[in-house]
């Protein structure tokens, strides 16, 4: 197989994989919450991550405490961008939120603009793209209620229908977007910073150790404090929801894992630019599956902003690698 084959592979790999695991991942959010849903995929992923790392690197040796540091700076970062994410499939509509999560891209390339490292003016575009596309997609327009019509029809049925200061649907999709937001921030950072550990550890063994530390940072101070209430509802997910989360977390461990040996082969950037591509459309297959299987509608201007997004991923990747 050629090496723009394999570009391509792992490229529609790793968006396939990413797209569909952030789909049932939002099922087990909705059944379980987004905390039971969060440690028990990062659990599993690790599980099958450190099988992956030791039989793809070996057991590493000359271990440093400033990659150990550095492991875990990055490590808490992800964590945070993982509970974006969750969160933002718990509160939001996954059409919504998955596209504007995709966009991490953006931020990366914002990270590196204020490092000292300013982007090709050819990248600069994608950056507007996505920004306007975020806004865009976020403002959530919906009709009166009838709960609302009834209270500006007469006060004698406003007593009992109205005085609803925010609908709940709204108020979620804009939670929603807000920690959809989170996550593109914090995994931007985390894509920004990572090539180095991954570069020192192998990135198996890096990928691993982000699982690792959002176990550790998300369990250890649940068990403190709501040992119980943990404990209940890790076992509720893994008797009603166990197929799932195990498929959700071999998706979230290969789509990590094709993207990682996609770009780490010491192919030409031309094929380079051809994973970052194909990864970054990940957002295309999670609204898809949303708008088929959960019946999500938006209104016009959210799928414009939608395209926006997803636009200016394809840019960003594209541009970015190549120049």
């Amino acid at each position: 197989m050629s090496a723009s084959a394999v570009a391509i592979a792992c490229g529609l790999g790793a968006a396939l994989c990413f797209g569909t695991g952030d789909y049932l991942a939002q099922r087990l959010t909705h059944r379980h919450g987004w905390f039971a849903a969060v440690c028990s995929v990062q659990i599993a992923a690790a599980l099958v991550l450190g099988a992956v790392a030791i039989a793809w690197h070996g057991i590493p040796s000359g271990l440093s405490w400033e990659s150990v540091i550095g492991v875990a700076g990055v490590g808490l970062v992800n964590t945070l961008g993982l509970v974006g994410l969750y969160r933002a499939f718990e509160r939001g509509k996954l059409s919504l939120v998955s596209p504007i999560a995709g966009s991490m891209g953006a931020f990366s390339v914002g990270f590196a603009w204020l490092a000292g490292t300013p982007p090709p003016l050819a990248v600069v575009p994608g950056v507007v793209a996505v920004v306007v596309g975020i806004v865009g997609g976020s403002v959530v327009v919906e009709p009166p209620s009838e709960h609302q019509q009834g209270h500006q029809q007469g006060h004698q049925q406003g007593h009992q229908q109205g005085h609803q200061p925010a609908s709940p649907a709204k108020l979620g999709r804009a939670l929603g977007v807000g920690w959809a937001l989170l996550s593109a921030v914090g995994f931007g950072w985390v894509f920004f910073v990572l090539g180095p550990t991954s570069e020192a550890l192998g990135p198996a063994w890096a990928v691993f150790g982000l699982r690792v530390v959002a176990i550790m940072t998300l369990l250890i101070p649940s068990v403190l404090f709501a040992r119980g209430r943990v404990a209940a509802g890790a076992r509720e997910l893994r008797a009603q929801s166990g197929g799932r989360l195990v498929l959700v977390a071999l998706l979230d461990a290969g789509g990590m894992l094709g993207f990682a040996f996609g770009t780490s082969r010491g192919i030409a950037p031309a094929e380079l630019a051809v994973v970052a591509v194909l990864t970054s459309s990940f957002p295309l297959v999670t609204v898809a599956l949303a708008h088929v299987h959960l019946r999500e509608r938006l209104d016009w201007w959210q799928w414009l902003g939608i395209a926006a997004v997803v636009a200016g991923i394809l840019w960003i990747s594209a541009w970015s690698q190549m120049g």
